[in-house]
C-alpha cells in the first residue's frame, strides 16, 4: 500500500488551478469573435428532486444526451471515459461489476449484487448480469461517488449510476442515427415521441448493434470473437389525470441470441509461484508446477506470436471451444408523481425477468482446456414509496421500498485436458453445480434538510434495511468423488466416496446457516455553507452498508492434493466460506463546488473510508469465495468543465487514491498480506476539448478525449499475472451538422493509439497454467449520422 504523499495532492491542485486559469474567462473577446458563453444550469436528481450540480453536496458526474453522443458513449461500460475514479470490471457484456474509488466485488457470480448500485429510471439491476446494457435515448448518466444509503432504493456502499431516458414529448419528435465502422460495425438506433391526446403521450426506442468481431480467430471454420449482436426496445406511455398528477409506464426488453461476447482471452501461459499465485511463464521455462513443455499451458499448447507478454497479438486466439453468450432481459417499471395535501408522493414499482446461458473456452488454445459456463434465471421485483414536503426552512423525504429476488443458478468450472494430462479418462475433472438464492429485503428511511441561515444547511437522513436470504448449493465432481449439498435442511462434504476429514478444518456450517438475516442502519449529516453566490462548502459523514449473502462457486473443490495446490482442509474451507457477512462503509468527505466567473466551474472533494467487514473476492487453494476483511481508503478528486468562448469546451478530471485491505490469505491458504483494493490506481485522469466553428451553412466541430490509469491490480491477491501497468487511451472525433442540429455526420476513432491494456484479469494458473486477460478493444472508427425530425425543425 502506498499512501498519498503530499506531492500527489500538490500536484493534483496545481493541474487543476492551472488548467482552470488556462481555461478561465478573458476579460474581452478578441475582435472579431462571438462573445464568451456561460456555463449553463446541470440539473441532476442526485437527492431525488431536480437541483443544479453547484447546490448539491455531493460527488457527481452527470452526462448529458449531448456529452454521450460526443463520447460515442454505447454500452454502460463506456461511461468510464467520463468520471474520475469509475472503473470497471468486465469479461463479457453480461458480467459487469463498477469499481467507484476502490469499491468493488471481483466475484463473476450471478448471485452476487455489485457494491456500486446500477438504476434504469429507478429500475435497480440486482445483479451484475444486468449491470451491463446498451445506452440509447437517453437525457442522461448520473454517476455519485460514495455511499448511498438513505434516499436510494437499494443499500449501496460505493455509489450509484443513474441511466435516465428521455420522456415522452407533448409534441411529435423523434431522431433516427446510423454508426458504420471497423470490424463491419452496424449499429442503428432512433425515437419517436409525441402525444396520444391532451393527457397521454408516448415514447418508443430502440438500438440495434451487430459487428463481426474484434478478436480474430486463427483458427480457419471459428469465427472471430468479441461481436455484438443484440437489440434492445424501450417504450413508454406518461398519462396526466390530473394537473398534479404524472403516471409513466416504461417497459424494456434485450436480447442478444448467441453472440460471441465470451472467450475474449488473449493467450498467456502462467505458472503457480510458490504462494500458489500465477507468474507469467518466460519464453524458455517449462512450468515446475504443470510440466507440460517449455514455454507452454498446462495443455502444452504454446503460440509466441499471440502471446501479449512475449510481444504477440492481444487480439487474436485459436481458442476452438464454443464461446457465446444468450441473454434475454424483460422489465417494467411503472412510476406515480402526485399530489397529497402538502405532500409530493412518489410510487415506484418494478419488475425484471433475467435469463442468461454463457460458455467460454477459457484459455485460448484450440486443444480441449478449460470450460466455463454460467446460467441464471432471475426474477426481480419492488416496490417504493417516497413522501417529500417543504415544512418552512426544513425539506423532508420519507418512504419505504421493498424487493424480492428469486435466482436460479447453474455453472461449470471445468479442467476435461486433466483426461488427456495424466492419460486417465477418469481424472478429467468436470464438476457440474446448481444454486438457488432468493431474497426479501425491506427499509424504512428519512432524509430532512434545514436551511439554518441563508448561506448554512444541515442534511440529516437515517435509513433501516433488513434483509433475509435463502441459499441452497449442491456440486458434484465425479472424478474426485467429490459431493457438495447445502440447504436448510444438510450439509453434506463428501470426497473420494468419503466425509470431509474435519481432523484438518472442522466444519463449521449448519443447516440453519441456509437462512441468513441481516439488519443495519444507515446514515448521512451533511454541512453546507454557501460561501457567496459561486461558492458551496460541504462537509459529510455517510455510513453505507452492503447486504451479505452467499458465495456460489462454479467448480467444487478439488480432493484435497497438496502436489497440485490444493491443501489440504481447502475442501471444508470451501464449505464454510460460502456465507459471508455484510460490509458497512463509515465515508467521511469534505469538498467545494465552485463557479469562476460565469464560465468555468471547479469542484473538488477529499474522502476518507473506513470498513468494517470488506467484502474481499479471495481464492483458497482453486476455489474462490468472499471473506470478510479490514480495509481503509483516502483520496481527492478534482473536476473542471469550462467555456473560455464560445466555441470551445474544455474538461478535466483526476483522482488521486490511496487504499489498504488488511489479512488477505493467499491461494496457499498459509501467507497472509496486505494490498490496495482492486482496480485502485495511485492516479487516473481524464480530460476533453471540443471546437465548434461555423463553415458554410452549419456547424463543425473537432474533439479529442484522453484517459489515464496509473499501475493497478484487478484483485486484493494482486497476483503478478493481475497486476497492470499504466496505461492511455486517446479517442478522436470530427463533424459537421446543420446549425440548429437537425442533422449531423460525425466521424470518430477510439483508442486513437492503439493502446494494449487490460479490463479484466483473473489468474487461472492453477486451473491451465493461464491467466485469463481481457484487452480493451483495438483501433476502432467508424461515422455516424444523426437525422431529428419533429418539433423545433419545421
Amino acid at each position: 500500500m502506498r499512501s498519498i504523499q503530499r506531492s500527489d495532492v500538490q500536484g493534483a491542485v496545481r493541474l487543476a488551478l492551472c488548467a482552470a486559469l488556462a481555461c478561465g474567462p478573458s476579460q474581452q473577446a478578441a475582435a472579431g469573435q462571438s462573445q464568451v458563453t456561460t456555463i449553463g444550469e446541470v440539473v441532476v436528481t442526485a437527492q431525488k428532486r431536480e437541483q443544479n450540480i453547484q447546490d448539491v453536496g455531493i460527488a457527481v458526474t452527470p452526462l448529458g444526451e449531448d456529452a454521450l453522443q460526443d463520447l460515442n458513449i454505447r454500452t454502460a461500460t463506456d461511461i468510464v471515459r467520463a468520471v474520475p475514479s469509475l472503473k470497471m470490471n468486465a469479461y463479457s457484456s453480461s458480467q459487469v461489476v463498477f469499481n467507484i474509488r476502490g469499491v468493488a466485488q471481483n466475484s463473476y457470480g450471478d448471485e452476487q449484487e455489485p457494491p456500486v448500485a446500477v438504476y434504469q429510471d429507478d429500475s435497480y439491476s440486482s445483479s451484475i448480469n444486468l449491470a451491463g446494457f446498451p445506452v440509447f435515448d437517453l437525457a442522461r448518466v448520473e454517476a455519485l461517488r460514495g455511499p448511498q444509503g438513505t434516499l436510494f432504493g437499494r443499500n449501496a456502499t460505493g455509489g450509484a449510476i443513474q441511466f435516465i431516458s428521455n420522456r415522452p414529448t407533448r409534441e411529435f419528435e423523434g431522431y433516427l442515427s446510423g454508426t458504420y465502422g471497423r470490424f463491419d460495425q452496424r449499429i442503428v438506433e432512433g425515437a419517436i415521441s409525441g402525444p396520444f391526446s391532451e393527457n397521454v403521450q408516448g415514447r418508443i426506442a430502440f438500438i440495434s448493434n451487430q459487428d463481426d468481431g474484434y478478436m480474430e480467430s486463427l483458427v480457419p471454420g471459428i469465427k472471430d470473437r468479441g461481436a455484438n449482436d443484440h437489440y434492445a426496445l424501450r417504450g413508454q406511455i406518461a398519462f396526466q389525470p390530473g394537473e398534479t398528477s404524472n403516471v409513466n409506464l416504461i417497459v424494456r426488453y434485450l436480447k442478444a441470441d448467441k453472440e460471441r461476447q465470451a472467450g475474449l482471452y488473449s493467450h498467456e501461459p502462467a505458472c503457480p509461484n510458490s504462494n500458489r499465485q500465477g507468474e507469467f511463464t518466460p519464453a524458455t521455462v517449462d512450468c515446475p508446477f504443470w510440466l507440460s513443455g517449455v514455454g507452454a499451458t498446462a495443455t502444452g499448447f504454446r503460440n509466441d506470436d499471440i502471446i501479449p507478454s512475449r510481444g504477440g497479438d492481444p487480439w487474436a486466439t485459436e481458442e476452438t471451444s464454443p464461446s457465446y453468450v444468450d441473454r434475454e432481459i424483460k422489465a417494467a417499471t411503472l412510476r406515480i408523481d402526485t399530489q397529497i395535501g402538502n405532500w409530493d408522493l412518489v410510487s415506484i414499482t418494478d419488475a425484471q425477468d433475467a435469463d442468461k446461458f454463457y460458455i467460454e473456452g477459457g484459455d485460448a488454445s484450440p486443444d480441449e482446456g478449460v470450460v466455463f459456463y454460467q446460467g441464471s434465471d432471475i426474477k426481480q421485483y419492488s416496490q417504493e414509496f417516497r413522501l417529500s414536503s417543504n415544512f418552512g426552512d426544513n425539506f423532508l423525504t420519507v418512504g419505504v421500498y421493498g424487493m424480492k429476488v428469486e435466482g436460479d443458478y447453474t455453472g461449470q468450472f471445468a479442467d476435461p485436458f486433466y483426461a488427456d494430462y495424466y492419460g486417465d479418462p477418469a481424472f478429467a475433472y468436470i464438476p457440474v453445480i446448481e444454486a438457488e438464492q432468493t431474497t426479501k429485503s425491506w427499509a424504512v428511511f428519512a432524509q430532512n434538510e434545514w436551511k439554518a441561515t441563508d448561506k448554512l444547511s444541515l442534511i440529516a437522513g437515517l435509513r433501516y434495511w433488513h434483509d433475509q436470504r435463502n441459499g441452497a448449493y449442491y456440486g458434484e465432481e465425479p472424478s474426485n468423488g467429490i459431493i457438495i449439498a447445502f440447504d436448510h435442511t444438510q450439509v453434506v462434504g463428501i470426497n473420494y466416496n468419503g466425509p470431509f476429514d474435519e481432523s484438518v478444518v472442522p466444519i463449521t456450517l449448519t443447516p440453519d446457516d441456509a437462512h441468513a438475516t441481516f439488519d443495519d442502519v444507515t446514515a448521512r449529516l451533511e454541512l453546507d455553507y454557501r460561501l457567496n453566490d459561486d461558492v458551496l462548502l460541504f462537509a459529510s459523514y455517510n455510513r453505507g452498508s452492503k447486504s451479505g449473502g452467499f458465495s456460489f462457486s462454479t467448480g467444487t473443490p478439488f480432493a484435497d492434493d497438496p502436489s497440485f495446490g490444493v491443501p489440504f482442509g481447502t475442501d471444508a474451507q470451501f464449505l464454510n466460506g460460502i456465507p459471508f457477512d455484510p460490509e458497512t462503509l463509515d465515508a467521511f468527505e469534505v469538498g467545494i463546488k465552485s463557479t469562476i466567473g460565469s464560465k468555468t466551474t471547479l469542484n473538488a472533494s477529499a474522502f476518507y473510508y473506513d470498513y468494517t467487514d470488506y467484502q474481499a473476492f479471495v481464492q483458497l487453494g482453486v476455489n474462490q469465495t468472499i471473506i470478510n476483511l479490514p480495509a481503509t481508503a483516502k483520496g481527492l478528486e478534482v473536476e473542471l468543465n469550462s467555456h473560455p468562448t464560445e466555441r470551445l469546451t474544455l474538461q478535466l478530471g483526476m483522482s488521486v487514491l490511496s487504499s489498504n485491505v488488511e489479512d488477505i490469505i493467499l491461494p496457499d491458504t498459509v501467507t497472509e498480506v496486505e494490498h490496495d483494493m482492486p482496480q485502485a490506481p495511485d492516479f487516473s485522469g481524464n480530460a476533453l476539448a471540443r471546437y465548434e466553428f461555423p463553415l458554410g451553412g452549419g456547424t463543425a466541430f473537432v474533439q479529442g478525449d484522453v484517459q489515464y490509469t496509473d499501475k493497478f491490480c484487478f484483485t486484493v491477491l494482486c497476483a503478478p499475472v493481475e497486476k497492470e501497468d499504466s496505461y492511455t487511451v486517446a479517442n478522436a472525433r470530427i463533424g459537421y451538422g446543420a446549425e440548429n442540429g437537425q442533422w449531423q455526420v460525425a466521424a470518430f476513432v477510439d483508442n486513437l493509439t492503439e493502446e494494449e491494456y487490460r479490463v479484466y484479469a483473473f489468474d487461472s494458473s492453477l486451473f491451465a497454467g493461464v491467466v485469463a486477460g481481457v484487452y480493451g478493444k483495438p483501433r476502432t472508427y467508424g461515422v455516424t449520422a444523426t437525422w431529428r425530425f419533429g418539433a423545433g425543425y419545421q
